[in-house]
């Protein structure tokens, strides 16, 4: 077991370290002010290769581990969250279904939007009535023909208006049979197709969380990723949610260390009673539980995205349990180190003048977003049990 970074890893961190202290550090407040995707950072990552770098290399990509996009999410994220999604979401989460399950010609396309325009490719699973009991979703996609016609509402799409590429969870009715949940494409701009209540979230403002509409929509066979095939298909679906788990696991680490090194270098500088508050005792043993937290969570994410199974085409996703327990402790860890840091800062910590009530707002969102903490221990609990525990009456 060797906990080293490759030389080619290190500079991956190096690399984007510096230009998140000096360039995307100084442009967080501006996306989440006004509430603005950061097309800029977005172009800068794809040009360093950062975008879709898990991408087969028969696609153009570079074929990287999991881990590697990993540590480009954790190391972004310390300087701003949203932007480190855009990386979760061109590397993991519905780019891994297609280039697992797709079909050559998605795999190309799919691959093209991301690495010549920066598409962030966006999962439609959530809907009204359909959360953390996703399979109660009522989306349907009904056999007509060669097409699809796909008919539904989904909310609180994470980048809904902006990607360009939809998978969109949906039940498979073909001669008026319910097939199972599986997954379609839906670009953007197809006829019946819109978008609905733009939220105005909490935090991480600069990337749309979007009701998606979608009114006898007309799709072709050819978009099918996965078909609906009784629990197979919305098992594969699911396997490649894991990955987008663990990248918002990555997402919620890096907001935390960003915080935990603002308050260091805080508390070594700030004098109270006459000497650095880094020096108070009370103080000290705040940050070592802190320190402590981070490096937990840290090997439960880089574990999970290490161990990742080997799905077809290349394509590696993480388990289940492993994606769970990251997800599910390190929103909970990285809350708690985000609200610790701020009070280093006292008063200052809590004004828009500092990042810190910012980071706060943005991390919060992880132990709900992409399954909430209480489901991922349910899906724990599976684990340890072995067996599927029904919550239905």
């Amino acid at each position: 077991m060797d906990f080293q970074l490759t030389k080619e890893q290190k500079q991956i961190v190096a690399s984007l370290d510096e230009i998140g202290k000096n360039v995307f550090a100084k442009k967080a407040a501006r996306w989440d002010e006004n509430h603005e995707y950061p097309w800029e950072n977005i172009h800068q990552l794809r040009e360093m290769g950062v975008l879709g770098m898990t991408i087969p290399k028969a696609y153009g990509g570079q074929e990287s581990p999991l881990i590697d996009a990993v540590l480009a999410i954790e190391t972004t994220a310390k300087y701003c969250g949203v932007t480190a999604r855009a990386i979760v979401e061109t590397n993991i989460g519905a780019v891994g279904c297609v280039m697992a399950y797709g079909t050559d010609a998605q795999r190309k396309l799919v691959a093209e939007r991301i690495l010549q325009d920066g598409d962030k490719p966006a999962i439609g699973m959530t809907e009204p009535e359909a959360g953390t009991a996703l399979t109660d979703l009522a989306t349907t996609a009904e056999k007509k023909g060669d097409s699809y016609v796909v008919n539904g509402t989904k909310h609180w799409i994470t980048g809904g208006g902006i990607s360009v590429t939809n998978l969109i969870f949906a039940r498979f009715i073909e001669d008026g049979k319910d097939l199972g949940i599986g997954g379609i494409l839906v670009d953007k701009g197809t006829k019946g197709f819109t978008f609905g209540t733009v939220e105005k979230a909490m935090g991480l403002r600069g990337i749309p969380e979007t009701e998606l509409i979608f009114k006898d929509c007309v799709v072709p066979a050819e978009n099918v990723v996965v078909r609906g095939d009784g629990n197979e298909g919305f098992k594969k679906l699911m396997y490649g949610y894991n990955g987008q788990r663990v990248g918002a696991s990555a997402v919620a680490l890096g907001i935390a260390q960003g915080a935990h090194d603002l308050a260091i270098d805080y508390m070594k500088k700030r004098h109270a009673f006459g000497r650095p508050i880094s020096e108070f005792q009370g103080l000290q043993w705040m940050m070592a539980d802190a320190e402590m937290e981070l490096n937990a969570a840290r090997l439960l994410i880089y574990r999970a995205a290490c161990n990742a199974r080997e799905l077809p085409n290349n394509v590696r996703l993480p388990y289940m349990d492993e994606a769970s327990m990251a997800k599910a402790y390190t929103g909970h860890a990285a809350l708690h180190v985000v609200s610790e840091s701020l009070q280093m800062f006292g008063a200052a910590g809590y004004a828009q003048s500092l990042p810190l009530e910012r980071m706060f707002r943005d991390v919060r969102m992880f132990q709900i977003g992409g399954g909430t903490t209480q489901a991922q221990k349910n899906m724990i609990a599976r684990s340890i049990f072995n067996k599927k525990f029904s919550l239905r009456k």
